[in-house]
């Protein structure tokens, strides 16, 4: 397995499964020549890796005012509904552990929220609100790999994850 292999065998959209002996070190070796590339690479399984190329820093920056925009907007509905108890006809309210999960009645937008910390960002969480929203098609069109090129635009946005 060599760096150049993985850069063949994956495209914007598609990812590549790899099995090899020890999936530690395989990632550990190859994750620092490919990722200027903007290619990542993890453990998958217990002998297997997954390649992906990620959302580049050039569609990133195309997609930045409106990742502003959905991270602005996510936190501002994030901070009103952990601090109060929302209508019960209007939110469904799913508490966790630390996180609440709400749901909008009508409309289907889901916040999951941390509510010891309703202003962090978690890819996945965001992702999903930005999907049920519907009002980001940016950032969706940026995020093929899903939580992946959510995590990598939050990295690129400077926000430590």
């Amino acid at each position: 397995m060599t760096p150049e292999s993985i850069r063949q065998a994956v495209s914007r959209g598609q990812h590549a499964v790899f099995t090899v002996p020890d999936p530690f070190a395989a990632v550990s070796r190859l994750k620092p020549s490919l990722a200027a590339e903007d290619i990542d690479v993890f453990v998958s399984g217990a002998s297997t890796i997954t390649a992906m190329r990620l959302v580049s820093r050039e569609e990133a920056g195309r997609a930045r005012a409106e990742l502003d925009a959905l991270m602005a907007d996510f936190r501002r509905l994030a901070r009103q509904l952990a601090a109060s108890e929302p209508d019960p006809e209007s939110w469904h309210a799913d508490p966790h552990g630390e996180h609440c999960r709400f749901e909008n009645v009508a409309t289907g937008v889901v916040v999951e929220v941390n509510v010891e910390h309703p202003d962090a960002l978690d890819p996945y969480f965001l992702l999903e609100y930005a999907e049920t929203s519907g009002g980001y098609p940016g950032v969706m069109a940026a995020c093929v790999h899903g939580y992946h090129d959510m995590r990598r635009l939050l990295q690129l946005a400077g926000h430590a994850l």
